[in-house]
């Protein structure tokens, strides 16, 4: 099985010390099991050494973040730079034409496609290895990985399975993108599952959508095409559409580490940077990567967060409102003539 690892993401929900180029795998704040500090795709990499997965690794980057992907991956793996961002399905095929054009894969290969910028368990990784013999098993043409949610979250995808069989997997019945808290809840009774964006297809099935949509199965010409490619979801484009998917459930920790609620919660500090909290800040973070010091007295629940980029204050729960508000000044900043 060939493991592409795709490093996408806007970077704006962390701003400001995400954004374009250092998107929120690159910041070097998870504490370290030997001490120090790493960084989420760095956490990654480390687990997939220890689960044996090491071997056959693919990074997918933008053009742009190849050198600062193989810096935190300390060159041990083949990083590949797209063109453009033009979505995880255009990702994932850029890969594995990438993996066919070097005589790495053959269509009947499994590919398995999954974000580099996760926080899970050990065990997490692990079940990559259930993978080959459960489609096999199965005759499903793709798997999607899914861990039990923690609470109704609108942040995430949610994948509603059938009763799981003996072989620990289940088929998918259907899927919801994003709901809100009303509809999480009752997702959450009808024992679905929050999706990891974790796949595992043959080879040969992500050429045949490739086909479908008229594409070019030849890494040369697809590349070529990049400029014109619209934005395309794997969600969307092949996990909705698929007919035979099933859904391993993962039972212990999963997070995409999509908000500063998220990330404080696993930071190894509440203050990073200089600077300090005083008086009463229960649950406040402060982060700071400048070299004047920022200070937060005697307020409870916000992150304090400056960088190059800028500064933010924000209540912990309302502080992804930031991407937003990052969207719309990008807007009039298109619209002044």
């Amino acid at each position: 099985m060939h493991t592409i690892l795709l490093c996408g993401g806007s970077g704006q929900r962390l701003w400001p010390l995400s954004g374009s180029i250092r998107s929120k795998m690159f910041l070097q704040l998870l504490p370290a099991p030997g001490g120090g500090t790493e960084s989420m795709i760095g956490r990654v990499c480390r687990q997939l050494a220890q689960a044996g997965l090491d071997e056959s690794l693919l990074f997918v980057a933008h053009q742009e973040q190849v050198a600062l992907t193989q810096r935190h991956t300390g060159s041990n793996y083949p990083v590949i730079g797209e063109p453009y961002k033009r979505g995880t399905f255009t990702a994932a095929a850029f890969g594995a034409l990438h993996l066919l054009a070097a005589g790495k894969a053959q269509p009947e290969d499994i590919i398995c496609i999954a974000p580099a910028d996760m926080y899970a368990d050990d065990d997490f990784f692990r079940q990559f290895h259930r993978f080959e013999a459960i489609l096999a098993d199965s005759g499903a043409e793709l798997l999607l990985l899914g861990t039990r949610p923690s609470s109704p979250s609108e942040q995430y995808g949610y994948i509603v399975p059938s009763q799981e069989d003996a072989g620990g997997y289940a088929p998918v019945l259907s899927f919801a993108e994003k709901p809100d808290k009303v509809k999480a809840l009752e997702l959450m009774r009808e024992k679905a599952l929050w999706n990891c964006g974790v796949f595992a297809v043959r080879l040969g099935f992500l050429l045949e959508h490739l086909e479908r949509l008229e594409l070019p199965v030849e890494l040369t010409a697809l590349t070529a095409q990049y400029p014109e490619l619209p934005v395309r979801s794997f969600d969307k484009e092949v996990a909705e559409r698929s007919t035979k998917a099933v859904v391993v459930r993962h039972e212990g920790e999963w997070s995409d580490l999509g908000s500063w609620d998220t990330l404080t919660a696993r930071l190894p500090s509440q203050v990073i940077g200089v600077g300090g909290l005083w008086g009463e800040c229960g649950d406040s973070y402060l982060i700071n990567e400048l070299e004047v010091p920022l200070h937060v007295i005697g307020v409870s629940g916000i992150v304090a967060i400056a960088g190059p980029e800028g500064i933010l204050i924000a209540d912990k729960k309302n502080a992804n409102m930031i991407k937003e508000i990052l969207a719309e000044n990008e807007r009039r900043r298109q619209d002044c003539p």
